[in-house]
């Protein structure tokens, strides 16, 4: 029997047929089910039943309703002489308190129960979980990028008041490009709200007035896309052309000449459209020399695989799945970007990409989609708002009007232009400022490249020769950058003069870092002289950065990830610069410096690229940077999967690093070595260098290559089943990481303890090692680890547990690019899933998988802790 109150109050018995109730027997079985079970005596249940006033025959005639609902119920119904209870059993309120499942609502909660205080409590109760409820599934929808207007306009419909629904219609509305009707739902809302004597909440009347000044921040996320840092003004029937353009082909390529606003024209499209694709991808190549199918990888996060092509890897990441591939600022890299697009249009078949260029790109099929400049009243209002931005709130004046518009149709309606015109308002009148621009653009018409070049010009002519010096040097970064890292290139203090140009338009701000825009920036390096020594400041600037190694794990090192994303192609250029023009043995000392970058962010080809252009360029003569260059090197290649050339590469650094005698970083290339030899299966080698680095660390009293060497050296014992010789090593090294604090080696040390207890038959030690590991691996963020901790687990487990837990691992290893390296678990991992399928029906193998499919790492992990 199950009981209902999500709609109307109703019993259904076994066979799903509902039970007839009259009207009074209805409201005493609602009364009921709100109490809980709970024993309510007669006097509550008549002040329910007749909540307008009892009758004088309200005693006897409960008593008759009672037993009307007893013939429904039967003992599910108990009396007293203190009163009635329901023992109910199966509940609909229940369920759809444990499961958030809205289809399990047919209505208004107690509909038909009567309007007592029990059951008017426990509905008003049920309504506000359905309202929570259902604003929580729009932001799981929103998430996931699935559309929602549908329900919301519904909801909102049936319960106008509901303002947080209310909130998220308007936004999505506006969001669709439908303000005026969001602001119509507000308007609608107000005046309901009104009826109840009661007013707008403060965040659907903030909501309203973001809307109708089209507030930058109520632009829609788009993951993969940065933020709008302003508000997009005009262009909306190109985009909605566009739009439509874009859904005919499958490369869609915004030209026009710098300035013109391809990238944020192509950052809103790209916004629009994001719901129509699983995942957006954007590709920003300005400040790369490069646009190889490996930058484009690096920008999806996805690592380099030994024995696999960027492209085949990218394309098995993005799978079937629909893809939007923004690719910004191909112009410099055209011929490679258009075959590299080329490759993935023909390797995806969901793929459509967006494209930004001053030229096409040339790919068959390529639609073009030439960026006019803004139109003439579009111009005026994007004009004034920059005006009103550098005057401190205080926007075109009327008789500024007319002027504005001919100044506007002067610059060709170009975005960069206009807002280069404006910030001169800060300290000049109107007509001051056209006068000075009819000086350099003339009155003859010009292509907009020029009208561009003529406004930089200007704003370049204005400023004094600190700030042009500055301006010209802060074009060696090629990302963003920061005052301190502005007044290193400087070479003196460069905030007053950095403020300045920010104050006129040349140098952008995010609130964190400075940037310029790629068209100013090549203005400003073409005054940069060649032999200008902010060339070797920049270089300096770098090696001072990255002479501290990372922070081993946790959020320090997250942020030192991210920091590194962002100035990585400056560091390019840093490398670039000194193996060409300045000093190589800088070059190889930046190329050796970032290699754990390349490492950690999956990017090992081109690590290995520029360190192998470093090694090549700079002076062979041992030294320290070539030591620890050619160290780096055999580090990625092994990582890469080509353990030769790792092998040959780590036997020349650690002779190089004896020549020079180096005892840290002996004892890191012994380290290397050790584990290069065991991927080879060479364990005699292995255990060699790991014995040296041993013998070596503990003569020296280094604590963390103590540590190291005994996980690392016992891990070969282990590939050789010397488990008694590999337990105690692995005992030690727990003991060290903990002495040290190193969570990251404890966790492994842990790991590998744990596979040396299964070994020996003790399951349950093993997974107590292996909880603690994974729990240390959650806690740093470390994924690689975590998925260690769970394929040992997995082999813990009964057979289809264990196959969902390796299938989870697996996903996530080939999202990851991080395959097992040592050979030992290589063999136990496979060797437990063939266990598993083996014992498994051909249902239950794929019910695995299913359940596999489910499971996110997160909820995994959940499950394993």
């Amino acid at each position: 029997m199950r009981f209902e109150v999500l709609g109307p109050v109703r019993v259904r018995s076994d066979d799903g047929s509902v039970a007839p109730l009259a009207p009074r027997p209805r409201a005493l079985l609602a009364a009921l089910i709100a109490s809980a079970g709970q024993l309510v005596s007669a006097e509550r249940l008549i002040a329910e039943l007749w909540p307008e006033g009892a009758p004088a025959t309200a005693g006897p005639a409960l008593q008759v309703h009672a037993s009307a609902l007893r013939k429904v119920v039967g003992d599910r119904l108990s009396s007293t002489a203190g009163g009635y209870a329901l023992h109910a059993g199966e509940l609909d309120a229940d369920e759809f308190e444990a499961t958030g499942d809205l289809g399990l609502w047919r209505g208004p909660a107690y509909e038909g129960g009567g309007g007592g205080p029990i059951v008017e409590a426990a509905a008003a109760r049920l309504t506000e979980l359905l309202l929570a409820t259902r604003r929580d599934w729009v932001d799981r929808e929103l998430a996931a990028g699935r559309p929602v207007l549908a329900e919301l306009r519904a909801w909102v419909a049936a319960e106008p008041a509901a303002e947080p629904l209310v909130e998220r219609l308007m936004l999505e509305l506006h969001r669709a490009g439908r303000s005026a009707d969001a602001l119509d739902v507000f308007d609608a809302t107000v005046a309901v709200l009104r009826s109840y004597e009661t007013e707008a909440g403060p965040g659907l009347t903030a909501l309203a007035a973001g809307i109708r000044r089209r507030d930058p921040t109520l632009d829609r996320p788009a993951p993969g896309l940065p933020g709008s840092r302003s508000r997009f003004i005009g262009r909306r029937a190109e985009l909605d052309r566009a739009h439509a353009l874009a859904g005919e082909t499958r490369l869609l390529t915004v030209t026009g000449p710098g300035g013109s606003g391809k990238t944020r024209f192509a950052y809103e499209l790209a916004r629009e459209v994001a719901t129509e694709y699983d995942t957006v991808v954007l590709v920003e190549l300005a400040g790369y020399a490069t646009a190889d199918a490996t930058r484009f990888a690096a920008a999806a996060g996805v690592r380099d695989e030994p024995g696999v092509t960027a492209i085949e890897a990218l394309s098995r990441h993005l799978g079937n799945r629909r893809a939007l591939l923004v690719v910004d600022n191909c112009e410099h890299v055209r011929a490679q970007a258009a075959a590299t697009v080329d490759d993935l249009i023909g390797a995806v078949p969901g793929l459509r990409v967006l494209a930004t260029s001053r030229e096409p790109l040339g790919v068959p099929g390529e639609a073009l989609w030439p960026l006019p400049g803004l139109t003439p009243a579009d111009a005026v209002r994007l004009f004034g708002e920059r005006v009103a931005a550098a005057r401190g709130g205080t926007g075109l004046r009327p008789a500024e009007l007319a002027p504005a518009a001919e100044l506007c149709r002067r610059l060709d309606g170009l975005p960069l232009a206009l807002e280069l015109a404006a910030a001169r308002l800060r300290s000049l009148p109107l007509a001051a400022v056209t006068g000075r621009l009819d000086e350099l653009i003339g009155t003859a018409p010009l292509a907009r490249h020029r009208t561009m070049r003529a406004t930089i010009d200007w704003g370049h002519d204005l400023l004094d020769e600190t700030q042009q010096a500055l301006m010209a040097r802060l074009s060696l970064f090629a990302g963003p950058f920061d005052a301190d890292a502005a007044g290193r290139v400087q070479g003196a203090d460069a905030l007053d003069p950095l403020a300045q140009l920010r104050d006129r338009s040349m140098v952008g701000w995010d609130g964190t870092h400075y940037r310029m825009s790629e068209t100013i920036r090549e203005y400003a390096a073409e005054h940069l002289s060649t032999g200008d020594p902010a060339r070797a400041r920049f270089v300096a600037l770098w090696l001072d950065r990255l002479a501290t190694p990372p922070p081993p794990d946790g959020p320090a090192h997250t942020a030192w990830l991210a920091s590194m994303a962002a100035a990585h192609p400056s560091v390019l250029a840093a490398i670039d610069w000194s193996l060409t023009a300045g000093d190589p043995a800088d070059g190889l000392t930046l190329a050796a410096a970032m290699w754990w970058f390349w490492w950690i962010s999956g990017q090992m080809a081109e690590g290995r690229g520029h360190l192998r252009r470093a090694l090549d360029a700079a002076p062979s003569e041992p030294s320290a940077a070539r030591a620890r260059a050619l160290r780096a090197a055999a580090a990625l290649a092994r990582n890469s999967g080509d353990l030769a050339e790792a092998r040959r590469l780590g036997e020349q650094g650690l002779a190089t690093f004896r020549l020079l005698d180096d005892r840290a970083g002996v004892l890191a290339a012994l380290n290397n070595l050790l584990i290069t030899a065991q991927g080879q299966g060479d364990y005699q080698d292995s255990l060699a260098y790991g014995f040296e680095a041993l013998e070596l660390a503990e003569a020296a009293g280094d604590a963390r290559m103590i540590a190291a060497g005994l996980n690392n050296t016992a891990g070969t014992l282990r590939c050789l089943d010397r488990l008694d010789e590999a337990g105690p090593l692995f005992e030690r090294a727990l003991t060290a990481f903990r002495a040290i604090g190193e969570a990251r080696g404890e966790a492994a040390a842990l790991t590998n303890l744990g596979i040396v207890a299964r070994r020996r038959g003790s399951a349950a030690m093993s997974g107590d090692y292996m909880r603690r590991s994974l729990a240390i691996y959650t806690e740093l963020g470390i994924t690689e680890g975590q998925l260690d901790a769970i394929e040992g687990l997995a082999q813990l487990e009964p057979p289809e547990r264990a196959l969902t837990l390796l299938a989870v691992a697996e996903r996530e290893r080939a999202a990851l690019g991080s395959a097992i390296f040592t050979p030992d678990e290589v063999r136990d991992r496979d060797e437990a899933e063939k266990t598993a399928r083996s014992a498994l029906t051909t249902e239950e193998v794929a019910r695995a998988y299913r359940t596999a499919n489910g499971l996110s790492l997160a909820a995994t992990v959940e499950l394993l802790q």
